[in-house]
């Protein structure tokens, strides 16, 4: 009975994820496969946004006055900021001052992490927690403090990595359960 219970608490959740893909959708968003979005994420502009296919986001927050480019299999924790817009403090008015963010495939930026304008993250780098990232980071490289700085610049990129097993939005898997739970033979 936990089981159905669990495989059927997935399902809505695998439903809520669809429904805010598709409303992320309708506002302009572009998405062009699965991804698992936290309810508590929040997209200003979703038309600036462009994500990448077996992405997952935790709670966090995209500031999208430019655009935001996030690559596949990709990682975003809870409490990331994405920023792309600023104040020139060298102006007399303060105006506003915006630059796209690039982020490559198999990224990870980890929890609380801000990425400020203008930022390209390459393919297969990490951000860590809380950095606070200003300037470009190169591929395979891992980031940290405030401001980021390289710890390490060598990180081979995972092969067979999918995140989207990190949000439990495997259906292969539930599926397989499923037929598990309903086949005697198959019990142990």
């Amino acid at each position: 009975m936990r089981i159905v219970g669990g495989l059927a608490l997935h399902g809505c959740s695998f439903a809520c994820n669809y429904l805010r893909i598709a409303r992320l959708r309708r506002r302009g968003c572009h998405c062009t496969g699965i991804t698992y979005i936290h309810p508590g994420a929040q997209f200003s502009c979703p038309s600036n946004i462009t994500i990448g296919k077996c992405c997952c986001f935790g709670k966090c927050h995209f500031y999208a006055l430019d655009k935001i480019e996030v690559g596949d299999r990709t990682i975003i924790g809870d409490s990331v900021f994405l920023c792309t817009g600023s104040h020139d403090i060298y102006a007399e008015d303060f105006h506003l001052v915006t630059k796209p963010i690039v982020i490559g495939d198999n990224v990870w930026i980890a929890t609380g992490a801000t990425v400020l304008p203008g930022v390209h993250i390459g393919n297969g780098a990490i951000v860590g927690a809380m950095a606070v990232v200003s300037r470009d980071v190169p591929a395979g490289a891992v980031v940290a403090g405030n401001p980021a700085e390289i710890v390490r610049s060598d990180r081979p990129a995972p092969a067979h990595f999918n995140p989207l097993d990190l949000a439990n939005l495997n259906v292969e898997a539930w599926t397989k359960r499923l037929r598990d739970l309903h086949n005697p033979k198959r019990r142990t």
